[in-house]
């Protein structure tokens, strides 16, 4: 239609009203558009019979598939490896925490670019502090889901982060009573679902049971997904692996359990494309927003702040208000301030015990940040040294040590052990591709190419197009 008006116009201009003139230009427009048109519908017939589904593992270390002697029996994700392609180490985003990966990986984009700075949305001290960025409305570019219903084609999640009222055709996003914390209450969060989805999923599945296997729950429904509307996109987002590296470390036998058993999923998930006869038709990804670091003690920086007066806390160590803002990102911490109040000799002063002790690995300014594509309106960042993470508790000791050693992330992504992980298979994906280290932007490009998409403006960096046939 553009083409049209311009001609039209131009038309008008040379040749005034002359009826000869304006009707040629009306045919060739016509002519163009209706090349285009076709060209359009040629495109997305080809596209419409393309499936792509990508499962991410929480925490999955990318050492888990690259090492010789894994730690876990896994054969389905080394089997994927095998017949696919694959990195030894994905590089990700500061800090390395789950949603803004998540967003990087269906955006292409930083976090700066993309808007999901960090897990936790509120800026301000002592308000809405357990509230996450669950709304995708909070995304600043396109994402996996804005580019397949523009292309005509139809998309699913389960769990993933940030898609509250996501533009996805089956949507069961990820988002909890923030009174409450995570939790699998089915009817909350079906407050923030279609209602048609949510009956639908409700009658054919029933209600999540009290005490379940979370991941086996999500499975469950990435299954009947694939089976019942065979979505052109699916993603899926597992977290039993974080969980169980959170409370008892990456090296423990919980977290080789909690994998074992992801990986049990996984192979219920490639049944299912298999039983739904997308087989020759469906490319799976399997990736991670992070790695994980061993932690044995935990600093409390705020503990610091409150004590120099910049911030107010109550008895149980909640900040309450103050003149900056805080956020722990585990192996981060970032810290907040407007421009106007030229606080940060203050700041530094006050967290100077934390320098002396050697418990700060590194101070990141706000140029640093900016280098990093991490959030714009941060003014200064901590990284924990090795073996230790912060806390957002603002009283008790300044450096306490854990009862039980556990694991975090939220550092920076070039730390070894930060890695994250990317495994690409499929009738479209060549086998024994080693792409060694990528960036973390280059993921959402490679699953839309998988697509069968064209958007030469989606996302920073260019598709992996190497791993393909």
């Amino acid at each position: 239609m553009l083409i049209l008006r311009q001609m039209a116009r131009r038309a008008k201009s040379r040749g005034g009203g002359r009826p000869g003139v304006s009707r040629l230009a009306t045919l060739v427009a016509l002519s163009l558009l209706g090349v285009s048109l076709c060209s359009q519908a040629q495109n997305s017939a080809s596209t419409a019979d393309r499936h792509v589904v990508v499962i991410s593992i929480d925490g999955m270390r990318a050492s888990t598939y690259v090492a010789l002697s894994p730690p876990a029996r896994i054969p389905n994700l080394l089997r994927l490896k095998k017949e696919g392609s694959f990195a030894e180490g994905v590089e990700g985003v500061y800090p390395t925490v789950t949603y803004p990966s998540h967003t990087t990986i269906v955006t292409g984009r930083m976090p700066a670019e993309h808007g999901i700075y960090t897990n936790l949305s509120s800026r301000q001290a002592g308000k809405n502090a357990n509230d996450w960025f669950w709304l995708a409305d909070s995304i600043k570019v396109p994402a996996l889901w804005d580019e397949t219903r523009q292309h005509h084609l139809t998309s699913g999640a389960v769990s993933w982060p940030v898609t509250v009222h996501a533009a996805i055709d089956w949507n069961v996003p990820e988002v909890w009573d923030p009174a409450k914390g995570p939790s699998a209450d089915f009817f909350y969060l079906a407050k923030f679902m279609d209602p048609l989805v949510g009956a639908e999923l409700l009658g054919a599945l029933g209600p999540p049971q009290p005490g379940a296997d979370t991941d086996a729950q999500k499975a469950r429904l990435a299954v009947y997904l694939i089976k019942a509307h065979r979505p052109n996109l699916l993603l899926v987002h597992l977290d039993a692996v974080d969980e169980a590296e959170h409370q008892l470390g990456p090296q423990s036998a919980e977290a080789a359990s909690a994998l074992e058993r992801v990986d049990v999923k996984i192979g219920e998930i490639l049944a299912a494309i298999k039983e739904a006869g997308l087989g020759g038709s469906t490319d799976v990804f399997v990736v991670s927003d992070h790695g994980f670091l061993p932690v044995e003690r935990q600093i409390r920086p705020n503990v610091l702040l409150v004590k120099a007066g910049l911030l107010t806390a109550d008895d149980r160590g909640e900040v309450t208000g103050g003149k900056m803002a805080t956020i722990s990102n585990g192996g981060s911490f970032f810290i907040y301030w407007p421009d106007s109040a030229q606080l940060k000799d203050v700041v530094v002063t006050a967290l100077r015990p934390l320098l002396d002790q050697g418990l700060v690995w590194g101070v990141l300014d706000r140029p640093a940040l900016r280098d990093l594509g991490a959030e714009p309106a941060a003014q200064m960042a901590l990284e924990a040294a090795e073996g230790t993470a912060f806390a957002s508790s603002a009283r008790g000791e300044l450096v306490g040590r854990l009862e039980t050693p556990g694991g975090t992330h939220g550092y920076l992504p070039f730390r070894q052990g930060l890695e994250a992980s990317f495994i690409a298979w499929g009738p479209d994906v060549k086998a024994g591709v080693n792409l060694h280290r990528i960036p973390m932007t280059r993921v959402g490009p490679t699953i839309l190419q998988a697509l069968g998409i064209e958007a030469s403006t989606f996302g920073e960096r260019p598709a992996l197009t190497e791993i393909f046939k």
